[in-house]
């Protein structure tokens, strides 16, 4: 009987005690969807079997962060991207506050990355724009690696899959129309996608359409030459740029000085200098144009 009064004794005692120092904290890295440089930390307790019940809790982070509630486990936030720290524990009663617990073991913190800098984007060639940019660096990147970039164009268009090593991308958009552009770069790691940055704006180059006329099936891209052509021996010269300019062939600059020679037919004979009057000279007969030999002018 004398030790069961005791035990009521001092069991009533404790109510009137400050619990005892927590023990068994163990921190656990929250970091899905934290934006970048507000990190989460879970950290888990409990309390020394015989300890005074506790009606709160206070977790300190060793970066200075820390964090109340009624029961295990509490969540800190806060913490920086990158940071290792430890954690301690104390719980509370209306007697008062305990000792603080050991200090847990290190864990570190990861949150979504920062955002790339020094983006820009320029127009390289038709309907494809050429987007740079820096990536972050150190825990910049929220304290783990990243594992893929995204791009996104005030078009509408979206450029996904891009590796996480990249600093440019030449995004060509066929469908764009001629005009204002801007781009959106995100950068991702395994907690999630950073808030993204704008481009400057860059002025998409339409493709080029070279003009046909409608005469064009009659006229298609060879120059006229007269009916004497095979017997003309000049060819015009078209340069390697010719698909651009279908119809209209250049000539270099000897052409001018270089014309068409017309082309006489055998049968016509100047006059002869001597006999006149449509005499026959030499067997020649000027009237008739042929040669007839031996016979009058009447031929």
């Amino acid at each position: 009987m004398a030790n069961k009064k005791v035990g009521k004794k001092s069991q009533a005692a404790n109510d009137f005690l400050e619990p005892k120092p927590p023990i068994d904290v163990v921190p656990t890295n929250t970091c899905s969807g934290r934006a970048y440089n507000n990190g989460a930390v879970s950290v888990a307790f409990t309390l020394p079997a015989g300890s005074p019940p506790a009606t709160s809790y206070t977790v300190t982070a060793s970066t200075g962060q820390s964090a109340s509630g009624a029961s295990s486990p509490i969540t800190v936030t806060g913490i920086a991207a990158g940071a290792t720290p430890t954690f301690t524990v104390t719980a509370t009663n209306a007697s008062g506050t305990s000792a603080a617990s050991s200090a847990s073991s290190a864990v570190t913190v990861t949150t979504r990355p920062n955002n790339a800098t020094g983006v820009s984007a320029s127009a390289t060639s038709a309907n494809t724009n050429t987007i740079s940019w820096t990536l972050p660096t150190g825990s910049a990147t929220g304290g783990t690696a990243l594992t893929s970039i995204r791009i996104t164009g005030s078009d509408g268009s979206s450029y996904t899959g891009i590796s996480p090593s990249a600093t440019s991308y030449a995004a060509n958009d066929p469908g764009v129309t001629p005009g204002s552009q801007t781009y959106t770069i995100f950068l991702s790691n395994a907690c999630g996608e950073s808030t993204g940055v704008t481009t400057n704006s860059v002025n998409t180059t339409p493709p080029f359409f070279p003009f046909f006329p409608p005469f064009f099936p009659f006229f298609p891209f060879f120059p006229f030459f007269p009916p004497f052509f095979p017997f003309f021996p000049f060819f015009p010269f078209f340069p390697p740029f010719f698909p651009y300019f279908p119809f209209f062939p250049f000539f270099p600059p000897f052409f001018p000085f270089f014309p068409f020679f017309p082309f006489f037919p055998p049968s016509f004979t100047p006059p002869p200098t001597g006999g006149g009057g449509g005499g026959c000279t030499c067997g020649y007969c000027w009237r008739c144009s042929v040669c007839c030999p031996g016979r009058s002018c009447g031929c």
